[in-house]
């Protein structure tokens, strides 16, 4: 039996027959709604909050008058007062398909365009500007597993409150598209940011979409979700950096659909070489995230030079110069966070530093910490350091920082304007620098 008590949200709703109307109380519940005329008996009308329903609101006068739900081949219609349907839209939205998005939005133009759709600002009927992308069925289902992977990230994108993620409003369907309500980020990509700054972004701007780009992972990884596709179209620049398309996310302890997914260029090495016996977690964000905050500061992509990216990506030999035509090229905050760079592009996972000491670590950039190897030291990212000449062979990548002399601090950091990392390739042009 049902727990009415713990009912979110109750009202009575009516089923209009010829001769005479039905009442009923509908109750509202996390993961369900019912419909009963009796409590003592099991409930005639029972409604899963999941992506399987479908419901259908009666609109009037711009007023919701009643809900439509199949039920035994029919579609069956029940009204209540105007007021409390409006808030059970509200309160079940994104969790379940709506139909009849016209009754509710006004599209005013189109503002992008995608492989399986396009996307459109719009306006809501108390004057909101919304985003609405509308996914073309027929294309969705001619991807390999193109309708669970939307249906996946609909599901996912629910749970996630958080100002620097693209906030899910409401879902809707008919025969031939699934239209996806989103708030509207009056702004542009990093991407189209980056394509106008060839030489990187100001530090200062970089810190700032670091920042909260990080607040996103943190918020996410707590809740057991990686993104797998942190990349500059992902992120979307406006008053608040937002993180976006999770189309591609998973939760961590999950079994993997298709775990091998990504960006070419932006993919960690242990999904881009997935090995069934060697599972991932959300580290694999972390050096997507490297390899983004390397564009930024250089206005280059990481893999770029020989072969084509998905094969450089793969194998996972790149280097890390600073751009001379930087202004803020020899500061030592860029310093800093090419030092950061280096673990954040770890091969290893287990040797990346986490979300949450990222920002701290960045946050210590920003106040002039010229110490940001030794506070990763103390974290135990990195192995002990060994020395490391122009004969030694690196066992792992990226660097391993030493000194020239096994007398010197163990403060001592390496700075070098052209790293190339490579297993078991020759570390050169190193410079050494004491803090």
């Amino acid at each position: 039996m049902y727990r009415f008590d713990n009912a979110l949200f109750t009202f009575p709703v009516t089923r209009k027959h010829f001769f005479s109307d039905k009442v009923y109380q509908l109750f509202l519940f996390s993961d369900e709604f019912i419909m009963t005329d009796n409590q003592t008996k099991k409930a005639k009308y029972e409604i899963k909050l999941n992506m399987t329903t479908t419901l259908n609101w009666i609109v009037s006068d711009k007023k919701i008058q009643a809900f439509e739900i199949p039920y035994n081949n029919k579609m069956k219609a029940f009204n209540a007062s105007p007021n409390k349907l409006q808030l059970l839209r509200e309160m079940i939205a994104g969790r379940v398909f709506y139909s009849g998005i016209q009754n509710f939005y006004e599209i005013q133009m189109k503002v992008g365009q995608g492989m399986i759709g396009e996307v459109y600002r719009a306006v809501s009927q108390n004057g909101e500007y919304v985003a609405i992308k509308k996914c073309d069925k027929q294309k969705l289902a001619s991807l390999q597993g193109g309708i669970p992977q939307l249906i996946q990230e609909l599901q996912l994108l629910q749970q996630l409150q958080h100002i620097n993620i693209l906030k899910l409003k409401e879902v809707y369907s008919d025969q031939q598209f699934y239209y996806i309500v989103t708030e509207f980020v009056d702004g542009k990509t990093l991407h189209t940011e980056l394509l106008s700054r060839t030489t990187g972004l100001s530090i200062t701007q970089t810190l700032r979409i670091m920042f909260q780009i990080l607040n996103a992972l943190i918020y996410i990884h707590q809740k057991g979700v990686m993104h797998r596709d942190i990349n500059p179209h992902n992120i979307m620049i406006s008053e608040n950096i937002k993180l976006i398309d999770f189309g591609l996310a998973r939760k961590i302890k999950n079994q993997l659909i298709f775990p091998t997914a990504g960006t070419p260029g932006y993919m960690a090495p242990e999904i881009i070489n997935y090995k069934q016996e060697k599972p991932y977690d959300e580290k694999a964000d972390i050096y997507s995230l490297g390899c983004m905050l390397y564009k930024m500061l250089s206005g280059e992509n990481l893999f770029h030079r020989q072969k084509n990216i998905f094969q450089e990506n793969k194998e996972g030999i790149f280097e890390l110069r600073k751009n001379p035509q930087h202004l803020e090229y020899n500061s030592s905050k860029m310093d800093q966070l090419f030092i950061l760079l280096t673990h954040m592009l770890e091969n290893d996972p287990n040797e990346r530093p986490n979300a949450q000491f990222c920002k701290f670590l960045l946050k210590e950039i920003e106040n002039n910490n010229q110490q940001i190897d030794k506070l990763i030291r103390k974290q135990q990212i990195m192995k002990p350091i060994y020395i490391v000449t122009d004969e030694t062979p690196l066992e792992r990548t990226p660097l391993s920082f030493t000194s020239n002399n096994k007398g010197k601090s163990s403060d001592t950091l390496m700075k070098s304007d052209d790293i190339t990392t490579q297993g078991n390739k020759r570390l050169s042009k190193i410079a050494i620098k004491n803090v």
